[in-house]
């Protein structure tokens, strides 16, 4: 089994925003592990709510955003990594978006957590308590994706996203 990480950069909430995509077009199943928001404490947001993030399937690739590179350096580009430094790098087939503007198109939802963004609460930093599947593992057949969106409610904050891939 090989396993890799797609890290997704810290990035303002939004009211209804789509964090990040990921869609399998390859020929196999791959499996996730977690889905593990982090908070960032970086940036002073005295006095807000709560975010909502919902984990959903998705029937299509997104599109628009900013693709995610594979065994990248840049701290604020998605990128897929190995987790053994001389495996094979993420295949081509499986992809992932920053902000996608479009495709993405909701599937069933899988899951959903609340974080606090409030950078002087505890429960800020629980964040990585918070995976979106909790001890499940999630299958994503070809032709399918997840996605990673806020709920309605809008607050301030930044969160990144660290999810656990297998091959």
């Amino acid at each position: 089994m090989k396993k890799y990480h797609l890290f997704v950069p810290k990035q303002a909430v939004g009211a209804n925003l789509v964090y990040f995509d990921l869609f399998n077009n390859s020929a196999d199943n791959i499996e996730l592990d977690h889905v593990i928001p982090v908070v960032s404490g970086a940036v002073a947001v005295t006095g807000v709510l709560g975010v909502d993030l919902f984990l959903t399937y998705t029937s299509a690739v997104g599109t628009g955003g900013t693709a995610a590179t594979r065994d990248g350096t840049d701290i604020t580009a998605a990128t897929f990594t190995k987790l053994n430094n001389k495996g094979d790098p993420m295949r081509s087939e499986i992809t992932a978006r920053l902000t996608p503007t479009g495709g993405a198109t909701a599937g069933g939802i899988i899951s959903m957590v609340s974080v606090f963004t409030e950078e002087t609460g505890g429960g800020t930093y629980s964040g990585q308590l918070s995976d979106l599947l909790a001890d499940d593992k999630v299958i994503i057949a070809p032709g399918f994706g997840i996605r990673v969106i806020q709920g309605a409610v809008a607050s301030v904050g930044n969160i990144a996203f660290i999810v656990g891939i297998q091959l």
